[in-house]
């Protein structure tokens, strides 16, 4: 295999998301602290949270080898 393994890929996920969340909570609440409502103080801080998240799982899903199809073509040696 080329690539990095998918155990460490996973374990990358892993510890990288709980950062972001707590990157999140820190942007939420100074929004809320510099007067912003609810509605931008809480919403936009997540709707960031999701992209970036679905962002870092796609770019890992392709480093750890990409789509089956993929992974079966180079398991015959194509």
């Amino acid at each position: 295999m080329n690539g990095p393994h998918a155990k460490t890929l996973l374990v990358v996920l892993v510890g990288v998301i709980p950062l972001l969340v707590a990157g999140a909570g820190v942007a939420s609440f100074l929004l809320l602290r510099a007067g912003y409502g609810l509605l931008i103080g809480a919403l936009v801080p997540f709707a960031a949270l999701i992209v970036v998240v679905v962002a870092v799982a796609v770019a890992l899903s392709r480093a750890a080898g990409g789509t089956e199809k993929n992974r079966d073509e180079s398991r015959r040696g194509r």
